[in-house]
């Protein structure tokens, strides 16, 4: 009992022990290509919320925050916080979380996974046009114990929860990463191009042209009028 009391406290102190270090500005891909060499302008990206569509409570705050993490350092965007400094949104869901048996012992589960379902979409802000779609899955193992004693069994349920809940990090982290790399592999396929995006100059144009041709429509009916009068 007391070695169980030991080992939760241990599970919740040593995340908040040790040295602790931020990464900003792109990191490093594998084969040695880093994200400054990717030829093009940033892809400035805003990650709103993730929908939670599971049962599992709160995920969606610890599933965005690994996202906007693992975007902003392997996926070749610019990852800003607010729409208004975003040229794309990404929006997206927590589809599904399943936890399937691994393998037995006497007829009792000693092993489960984890099983995570991420879908994202990313949109042109100014446009709203749906550019990319991406769904990824990802997983996480833990052992399932067992308590002998009837009186430890409510203690050995909270922890085989912690053990689940490390498992739904580890398979989120995964999602993420997937997501990240797709993502990374879009842009370098031109999906987010500066060509896909009505520029500045082009919708002045447009804007113009249009105003021109309702100014010259006003005035020829204007002086059919006014002919139409004098006759």
């Amino acid at each position: 009992m007391k070695a169980l009391v030991i080992i939760l406290l241990l599970l919740v102190v040593l995340p908040g022990c040790g040295y602790r270090f931020s990464v900003e500005g792109p990191g490093p891909r594998i084969g040695g290509e880093s994200v400054s060499e990717q030829e093009g302008p940033p892809v400035r990206l805003v990650i709103r919320d993730l929908r939670n569509s599971t049962f599992q409570s709160n995920l969606e705050f610890v599933y965005t925050r690994y996202m906007r993490e693992q975007f902003a350092v392997s996926s070749g965007a610019q990852v800003v916080a607010k729409d208004a400094q975003a040229d794309y949104v990404m929006t997206g869901e927590i589809v599904s979380v399943t936890i399937p048996s691994l393998t037995f012992s006497s007829g009792q589960t000693r092993e489960r996974r984890v099983n995570v379902v991420v879908r994202v979409t990313v949109a042109h802000r100014a446009t709203g046009e749906s550019l990319w779609t991406e769904t990824a899955t990802g997983s996480g193992e833990f052992f399932v114990n067992r308590a002998p004693e009837v009186e430890a069994r409510q203690d050995q349920i909270q922890f085989n929860r912690v053990l689940q809940d490390r498992a739904l990090e580890q398979a989120g982290q995964a999602a993420a990463e997937t997501l990240a790399a797709a993502f990374w592999a879009a842009r370098a396929q031109g999906i987010f191009s500066e060509s896909r995006a009505p520029s500045p100059s082009h919708s002045s144009a447009i804007g113009l042209e249009q105003s021109s041709h309702s100014a010259a429509v006003g005035v020829s009916r204007a002086l059919g009028h006014v002919f139409g009068k004098t006759r």
